[in-house]
């Protein structure tokens, strides 16, 4: 299952800035989901890696989405173009790229990385969309807001 919401970076009325040099951009994405978003294994896009561009570092923040005292917990890499799932093409670092811990109030912390996957990702022609997938869901679920902040270079 897909998100049901989106954001202008998304539908392409916002684009996401190119860096013109050797400097580090960092573009904060929004969306907001509903309590069907927040089930297991719902996946979804938040955001824009330019083409040419690769990851260096991403922050996830978000407002309280469980009710209950258990934990919600996200997954970000590259979508796979597909809504199944977090891409594993080698180019898009072969895995997702890391998740939060688990948050039960509202939050903010840099992604916890499983592996260098990060670091495996090579600058496409093309712009790539960058997905978010829930891996634990919540007890009692919440609608709130997500927010990825994606900290990228030109390659």
């Amino acid at each position: 299952m897909a998100f049901t919401n989106s954001n202008d970076y998304i539908t392409g009325r916002k684009s996401a800035p190119t860096p013109s040099g050797c400097e580090l951009v960092s573009v904060r994405f929004t969306i907001d989901l509903g309590t069907a978003d927040l089930a297991l294994n719902t996946i979804g896009q938040v955001g824009i890696l330019p083409a040419g561009c690769v990851p260096e570092d991403v922050l996830v923040d978000g407002t309280d989405m469980d009710s209950s005292t258990a934990a919600v917990i996200f997954q970000v890499g590259i979508w796979d173009g597909s809504s199944a799932n977090l891409s594993t093409a080698a180019a898009d670092g072969g895995a997702a790229w890391g998740s939060t811990t688990a948050v039960n109030t509202s939050f903010k912390q840099r992604l916890t990385f499983s592996s260098n996957a990060i670091d495996l990702v090579t600058a496409a022609q093309t712009d790539r969309k960058l997905g978010v997938k829930v891996t634990t869901a919540p007890t009692a679920a919440v609608a709130g807001t997500l927010g990825v902040t994606l900290r990228y270079r030109a390659a």
